[in-house]
């Protein structure tokens, strides 16, 4: 009887990576047309690296997080990669798609952007809004030459 139980629990868990895989993957495809476009925008707009025009596009909770002197000073350290120019590579993160099932929708890509100082590593997390996409979170660190 155990050997029995085991099989159906197998069979379920397999049921359930197999449906988040086509979830994730539902996910990313719909996203690509709306919200990499706005990644794109949103490091556009922000390049110039003044603080009141990225606290326009913090979500409320991010704004919560971080205080006026941590944003002065990430203001600083990002103002050294210059203005936004391009994104050279882009992925969606299937597994913060996959945690995104219970609670907020938070959509999350990472890859290597370039700014006026060269390749840039990002990672940022969108939160949908009202048919708008808020930051969440993000980073960049300068990409290292291999």
């Amino acid at each position: 009887m155990q050997i029995q139980t085991l099989r159906i629990i197998v069979a379920i868990l397999l049921t359930l990576v197999i449906m988040l895989y086509f979830y994730t993957n539902r996910e990313k495809d719909y996203y690509s047309k709306s919200a990499e476009p706005a990644v794109a925008r949103i490091l556009t707009e922000i390049s110039g690296w003044e603080k009141q025009v990225l606290l326009t596009h913090l979500a409320p909770e991010a704004k919560q997080a971080v205080s006026d002197e941590q944003l002065d000073k990430l203001m600083n350290l990002y103002r050294g990669f210059g203005r936004f120019r391009s994104i050279q590579e882009l992925n969606f993160s299937h597994t913060a798609s996959a945690f995104s099932i219970v609670g907020e929708k938070r959509i999350n890509y990472s890859g290597i952007a370039n700014f006026d100082a060269g390749p840039v590593n990002m990672n940022i997390t969108l939160l949908e809004r009202g048919g708008f996409f808020l930051v969440y979170n993000f980073t960049l660190a300068k990409a290292t030459q291999e």
